[in-house]
């Protein structure tokens, strides 16, 4: 999944970029102040990308 595709989504249920490091993107989620780091790659693996949502509390994106 695209980087961008998966950014869009956060920003649609309120979660935003906290910080970037050299190697990951801090996210957090502002409605309930979860946490989680993404890497920084062009391209995120599908499960990695449910997972993240999982744990910002955000419904799955859809991969296709």
């Amino acid at each position: 999944m695209k980087r961008e595709k998966l950014f869009k989504h956060y920003k649609t249920y309120n979660c935003h970029v906290l910080r970037e490091g050299k190697r990951h993107t801090i996210v957090i989620n502002y409605d309930n102040d979860k946490v989680k780091s993404v890497p920084r790659h062009a391209d995120i693996n599908d499960k990695l990308a449910l997972k993240t949502c999982k744990d910002l509390d955000i419904p799955k994106i859809q991969s296709h």
